[in-house]
């Protein structure tokens, strides 16, 4: 694997002789480095070309920069909202400031990897789930499946408004159950959203936390693997 400057986008490669690119954005605070190890266990005998993007900005926590994000959020507010029960309109009430820079920035690469792949599944983590999801229903037809590990709604109007337009790709989800820092409502309600726009929508809950288990991996792996 190689790290590279794709598109302006600080980004791991991993390039093979194949039709399909697997693009892949992490969550808030890690980096382009933390689901590099999907590559080892997805997608094996089809052998995909993948793309690790890093967020576009830094974050800070405590004063020390603590990695990348695709979009600023206020962490006191998002646990005073945890902590007095309204976690579901902190992400619901207004756009996040700078999802729409980073929506841009995105769609950018996935135009130029358009042009060399037959196919390209996008998908994240946490936040990199949700700006995957934006990016997704702004242009469908960039996309051909979409997968969203531990993600929540996001601000419906936006989201409703380009619901609209013909979601010809599938959708994986998944959350746990006991996910502290993106409660389960959100996801359920992501969930409902998504299946009055998406036939074959997947939802999997898990006994567990905000991560990706590895029975979601495997879930995950049926879910690209399939030919639809």
């Amino acid at each position: 694997m190689n790290a590279i400057d794709f598109c302006g986008l600080q980004t791991i490669v991993k390039e093979e002789n194949s039709d399909t690119v697997v693009v892949v954005l992490h969550g808030y605070g890690a980096d382009y480095k933390d689901f590099v190890p999907f590559a080892n266990y997805i997608l094996k005998r089809k052998n995909p070309s993948w793309y690790f993007l890093n967020g576009v900005e830094a974050t800070t926590m405590g004063g020390y920069e603590t990695g990348r994000c695709w979009f600023p959020i206020d962490m006191m507010g998002l646990n005073n909202a945890l902590m007095t029960g309204k976690f579901l309109s902190f992400f619901q009430e207004k756009v996040p400031e700078g999802i729409e820079q980073a929506r841009l920035k995105v769609t950018r690469a996935i135009e130029e990897l358009r042009k060399k792949y037959d196919k390209i599944y996008l998908g994240g983590f946490s936040q990199g789930s949700m700006l995957s999801a934006d990016i997704a229903f702004h242009r469908p037809d960039l996309i051909d499946k979409l997968f969203l590990l531990s993600s929540t709604m996001l601000f419906p109007e936006r989201w409703e408004k380009q619901a609209e337009k013909d979601f010809s790709f599938p959708i994986f989800q998944s959350h746990g159950i006991s996910d502290p820092v993106l409660p389960i409502e959100g996801a359920r309600e992501l969930k409902s959203f998504l299946e009055n726009y998406d036939l074959d929508h997947q939802y999997h809950e898990f006994s567990g936390a905000h991560e990706v288990p590895l029975e979601i991996i495997n879930e995950l792996d049926l879910f690209l693997r399939d030919e639809q």
